[in-house]
Formats: C-alpha cells, structure tokens, sequence
C-alpha cells in the first residue's frame, strides 16, 4: 500500500513539472504561426506607372484616286456602245462610236477644199515666175511683178486654210470615238444607243473609276499637324472587311481649313489585287502620336476650336 501511494506521488510530480516547461515559453507544436499581411502588393501597384496614351486616330473614306465623268468630244447620235457597268477597261480602249456619216461628208469636202487649193497654188508659183521672168526682161512694169507676188501669198494662206480644215475634219472622226483615258472600271453608263449627245453642254455617257489604288482623305486637327508628316507609316484599318493595311502618309494640305481648324492628309493604299471596294469607311491610327484622352481626336471642329455638339447637347 504503502509503495503505490509512492507511484502516484511521482506522477503527480512529473505532472506539475510538464506544466511548468510548457509556461516558461516552450514553442507549442500545433498552434499555428499567421504571419502578418505583407504590402508587397500595394506597393508594386503604387509603383506601376500609369497607361500612356493611345495613338492619335482620325476617320475617312478611302475613296478611288481617280473617277472620270467621261463625255464624247463630239456631238451626234450615240450609234454603238462597246461595255456596261463593272466591265474593266484598258487606256485606249473603244467605249462608244457615235454616228459618223456627217462628219464623213465633211471630212471629204474639207479635202477637196484643200485638192483646189494646193491647185490654185501651183498656178500661183507659175504666173510669179512667168511675171518675174518678163519684169527682169523689162517687158513688164513693176506694178504687175508685185501683183503676182500677192496672189501667190493670197494662194498661199488659202492652202495652208485648207490643210488645217482637212485636219479638223480628221479629228472629229477620230472625236467621234470615245476611249478610255486610263484603267479603270466602268461604274455608270449615262446614255444608250441613239441618244443625241452634245459637247455644250457637255452630255455624259460613262462613269469610270481607277480602283487600282485608293485615297484615304483624314482631317487632322492644326496642333497635331507638326507630330505628322509625308511618308509617316501609319494603320489604315477597314472595319466592314476586317481588313488592316500598313501605308504611309502621301501628302499633306498647304493650308489649315478656317472653319474645321484642320488640315487635310491623305493616305494611299495599293489595291492592285483589287480586293477593297471603293468607298469604305476607314479608321487610321498614326503610331507615335498621341492622342487626346477625351476622345474628340479627330473630329472636325467647329468655328472656335471646339468640337460640334452631338445628340443636340
């Protein structure tokens, strides 16, 4: 009895030392450590510099380079029409012929105008040289000499007249053959077969555009026009397509529009491969410039500077 009243005295003892240790700052195993929050985070978002601004964009149109209201030079009766719209043409390629016989008749005529007057000539020549001939001789007076040499001058001017009607009549045949000036697309056909087309006023029988290249035109606002100049790459971007093109700028206008306070830059773009339509809507970004961050890059302005009212505001 007495030896395990002994034992439980002892653990007892060991118990109270345990307690002891754990109190005097022993590290407790399974409590866990939190660590406190960092601003590691915060201080990387405060050190992060703020977005630049986007590139300057401004709109446009990119239109054919070229577009011809083509009318004849002549005037008469629309005989033959040789293509209709979307046919592709080649510089000097027939269009339209109108009627010729009038202007044949003349042509004919203005030749034998010239026919009696190389024959009235050649008479000319010889009466001065059968004049001269006699005046050296003494056999006539000089009052007659300076009459024939008259006549031959008179002869003279009357054939180089003729030679000049013979040519005009020549080119109102050819004048009566409308061609192509350039490549281009036939995009209209004004008159038909029949019609009388005159040259005042001038009646127009084909609408023909070069769609080879286009023209971007863009107004650029006067205080970014130093940041722009020719040859500078910029982003033509076509929305309707989804098309992006890289071009550089071509030209720039000499002169700052008073009312807009903007001057106009224009863009080419190769479209040999004829895969853009004339007329789209055009977005271009210029790389480089900055634009404003209200958003009114771009947009014509009004007579003070300031950009027009929308929706009526």
């Amino acid at each position: 009895m007495r030896h395990l009243m002994s034992l439980i005295l002892l653990g007892l003892l060991l118990s109270l030392a345990g307690c002891k240790k754990t109190s005097a700052g022993q590290k407790d195993e399974g409590s866990p450590v939190i660590a406190p929050p960092s601003s590691g985070s915060a201080s990387a978002a405060a050190e992060k510099p703020p977005a630049s601004d986007q590139d300057f964009q401004a709109s446009g149109t990119a239109m054919a380079a070229r577009t011809s209201m083509l009318a004849a030079k002549g005037s008469g009766i629309l005989r033959s029409i040789k293509v209709r719209e979307g046919d592709r043409v080649k510089a000097g390629q027939v269009l339209c012929v109108l009627d010729t016989v009038n202007t044949s008749l003349h042509a004919e005529a203005a030749r034998t105008d010239q026919a009696q007057a190389l024959a009235a000539l050649e008479d000319a020549k010889r009466d001065l040289e059968r004049v001269e001939h006699l005046a050296d001789a003494g056999a006539l007076p000089e009052q007659t000499a300076e009459k024939a040499k008259l006549g031959m001058q008179i002869a003279t001017l009357r054939a180089q007249a003729a030679g000049v009607g013979v040519r005009m009549a020549q080119q109102a045949l050819a004048d009566a053959t409308l061609r192509a000036p350039f490549d281009g697309v036939i995009t209209k056909v004004l008159s038909e077969e029949g019609q009388y087309v005159t040259v005042m006023p001038p009646s127009p029988v084909f609408l023909l555009v070069d769609t080879d290249t286009l023209e971007v035109r863009v107004p650029i606002p006067e205080r970014k026009i130093g940041s722009i100049s020719v040859g500078q790459p910029v982003r033509v971007v076509l929305p309707a397509l989804n098309v992006t093109r890289d071009a550089k700028v071509d030209r720039m206008a000499d002169v700052i529009d008073p009312v807009t306070r903007s001057a106009e830059v224009v863009i080419r773009l190769d479209n040999k491969d004829r895969a853009l339509p004339a007329g789209l809507f055009a977005r271009v970004t210029f790389p480089g410039v900055s634009g404003e961050a209200d958003g009114e890059e771009g947009l014509p302005k009004g007579p003070h500077g300031s950009a027009p009212n929308e929706g009526g505001r």
